[in-house]
């Protein structure tokens, strides 16, 4: 019976450090977006107070 609870145990161990590492990858990533995000707005705002205006696409006619 002894040696059944140490496989259980180390069951129970082995999916708890799974399970953590995944959350951990998930904070990361999660982390890592968000940082990409801000970069990208301020990139885009320099870019913008440099005299780079946005400029619309030339609306096309209906085809007849």
């Amino acid at each position: 019976m002894n040696g059944n609870s140490r496989i259980l145990g180390m069951l129970l161990m082995g999916v708890g450090a799974g399970l953590l590492t995944c959350y951990v990858q998930s904070v990361k990533k999660h982390h890592h977006r968000r940082v990409n995000k801000k970069l990208a707005k301020v990139a885009h705002q320099s870019w913008e107070g440099e005299g780079g205006a946005i400029i619309d696409p030339v609306p096309r006619t209906a085809a007849s």
